[in-house]
């Protein structure tokens, strides 16, 4: 009889260890976990989407759990979307934070992030194309302006080549009425030496005439 009540207390201190050590397993176990979720959150805060993710699974080999099932997840999407964000593609990102919303039973902290993200990479993507919009309007302005340079030295030289036209037609007609005057004044003297002439010419036949006339009548007078 005391043999089969020592058999009991034994098997009753080992059921008793085994409890405890149970316990203090499970314990640990959840203390593990909480730390490693805890732990996961931090690094998702902090937009430590790797971390996170080394955490969240480290939690997942312990006990899976909706949230670092979908967190996994979701933090793949993320990753991705700021590798985008490198290489200054916004749309590819934007899609990628379409999808983290659009996870089913997404954590509440990575859908928060990814909406931040969201707004952060549709301000960059307007404020890219504003530069863009006004890059090709300087572009724009600037061809108008050279244009309107190039407008305003042909009109500069049309001016001048009609300038210089009107001058040379000034010109020859000064020249052609310098000439003019030279030949009239040519001329005036040429008349003025032909009438000197004609009248001297006159003056000498008129005086042979005279000495004729009195030649003849002292001929008569002597007949």
């Amino acid at each position: 009889m005391k043999l089969k009540w020592t058999v009991i207390t034994l098997i009753a201190l080992a059921a008793t260890a085994a409890g405890i050590y149970w316990g203090v397993d499970a314990f640990n176990e959840n203390k593990s976990y909480q730390g490693n979720m805890r732990n996961a959150r931090n690094a998702v805060a902090a937009h430590n989407w790797s971390d996170a993710a080394i955490y969240y699974s480290a939690a997942r080999g312990i006990r899976v759990s909706v949230e670092n099932r979908t967190a996994l997840e979701q933090l793949n999407y993320l990753k991705r979307a700021d590798k985008e964000i490198r290489h200054n593609n916004w749309q590819s990102a934007l899609n990628l934070y379409s999808l983290v919303l659009a996870t089913n039973g997404g954590v509440d902290l990575l859908n928060k992030a990814a909406k931040s993200g969201e707004d952060y990479v549709t301000a960059l993507k307007n404020a890219d194309e504003s530069a863009d919009k006004a890059s090709s309007l300087q572009v724009a302005l600037d061809k108008k302006s050279s244009e309107l340079t190039k407008a305003r030295y042909s009109a500069e030289a049309a001016v001048k080549t009609a300038n210089d036209a009107a001058k040379a037609a000034q010109d020859s007609a000064k020249s052609a009425v310098d000439a003019a005057n030279d030949n009239a004044t040519d001329l005036s003297k040429a008349l003025s030496s032909q009438q000197a002439a004609d009248k001297a010419a006159a003056k000498s036949e008129a005086a042979d005439t005279k000495t004729s006339k009195v030649d003849n009548h002292k001929k008569d007078k002597a007949n």
